[in-house]
């Protein structure tokens, strides 16, 4: 019997070290830098809410840019932050469990409304949005679909509508931090910052005939001058 020839592949410290970090060791050490990052940087925050997040508060939909929201859990008093949909890809889990190992609620799922949303999770991801919703638990999304960036999609708005909730935009930033060069421009922030939390005026989506392409530039304006004031805070000297 002729014996297999088994073709041994080298051994790459390269890849073995980043197939490490994207599993669960990845997500622990990011939720720890995050969490390094709050407790070293100074924390301000600008709303037009009379109220600060608490388990009173009226459900609402906060509305974010891809790549600008890592550190927005510490927006929030332990144990009551909303719940935070996370893309069902690779990178998407990666910030997921991050985000769950800070204590954030999760859902999976898209927030987009095309025909492919189907394999994507969408359709059970935005069930799931409206009931949190209709059980008083505010969510966060973000606002543009992946690969459109600074693009408000229709899911959030159409969200918005069926549940009655209004939608919150917020921005953060660090006084320190890097910019990345990929599609969704994504922010690195850095420890020892003042860390900055914006947040716009509600936006009311009514259950009614106006197109939802009405509501979807008023929410990308909102997003942008609330990036655009956060910057502007957090790079005062």
């Amino acid at each position: 019997m002729r014996r297999k020839h088994v073709v041994k592949r080298p051994f790459k410290l390269k890849t073995a070290l980043k197939s490490l970090l994207q599993g669960p060791v990845g997500s622990y050490l990011i939720a720890l830098y995050l969490r390094f990052v709050s407790l070293t940087s100074r924390h301000l925050i600008e709303s037009h809410h009379p109220d600060s997040p608490n388990e009173t508060r009226c459900a609402v939909i906060y509305a974010t840019w891809h790549g600008q929201n890592f550190v927005f859990a510490f927006r929030f008093r332990k144990h009551i932050y909303p719940v935070l949909l996370v893309a069902l890809h690779g990178d998407g889990q990666l910030i997921g469990r991050a985000m769950r190992y800070l204590g954030v609620p999760l859902i999976y799922g898209s927030g987009a409304t095309d025909k492919k949303n189907g394999q994507k999770g969408g359709a059970r991801a935005f069930l799931q949005l409206l009931r949190a919703l209709k059980r008083d638990q505010s969510v966060t999304l973000t606002a543009d679909v992946p690969k459109i960036a600074r693009e408000v999609g229709e899911g959030i708005v159409l969200l918005a509508r069926k549940s009655g909730a209004p939608i919150v935009p917020v921005a953060m930033t660090t006084s320190r931090r890097k910019i990345a060069k990929n599609w969704d421009r994504m922010q690195i922030n850095l420890p020892f910052s003042r860390m900055v939390f914006v947040e716009g005026a509600e936006i009311e989506v009514p259950d009614d005939d106006t197109p939802l392409k009405t509501y979807q530039q008023q929410l990308q304006s909102a997003l942008d001058r609330a990036q655009e004031r956060a910057f502007e805070l957090a790079d005062k000297g």
